[in-house]
């Protein structure tokens, strides 16, 4: 895997997760404040954006943990966002779909945070010269 190319995806990710953040922010306004599901899920969003941007960029935040364990973080708080579109709804079948692929990105964030990727990559990211 090709780390400059990841880390650059990651920041792609981490915009474009701001940037549909603020446009709920932006939409709603403080209607937002009214509903709680909908709150969560645009924090949730929000901190999943930052923590790619972080991932992508050379900050003390990243000597403290890998760029992978930001963007492994990042991972799990997107897919913990999916589902709480449709919290509260009739949509159980949708609330269900999101929920598997929320949960599918969460396991994928946990291999890259706690594992270094050994489950998802095929091997670990800490290895010298990864």
């Amino acid at each position: 895997m090709n780390e400059r190319r990841n880390r650059r995806l990651s920041a792609v990710v981490g915009v474009f997760l701001l940037l549909v953040t603020g446009g709920g922010v932006a939409l709603l306004g403080t209607d937002a404040l009214d509903a709680p599901a909908f709150l969560a899920q645009l924090t949730l969003l929000g901190l999943a954006g930052v923590f790619d941007i972080v991932a992508a960029t050379e900050t003390p935040l990243t000597d403290r943990w890998a760029w992978y364990q930001w963007s492994g973080a990042g991972n799990v708080l997107l897919g913990l966002s999916l589902p709480l579109g449709f919290a509260g709804t009739d949509g159980l079948f949708f609330l269900l779909l999101t929920g598997v692929g929320g949960l599918s990105l969460a396991a994928m964030g946990i291999d890259m945070l706690a594992f270094h990727g050994k489950y998802t990559r095929g091997e670990r990211l800490d290895r010298k010269g990864g």
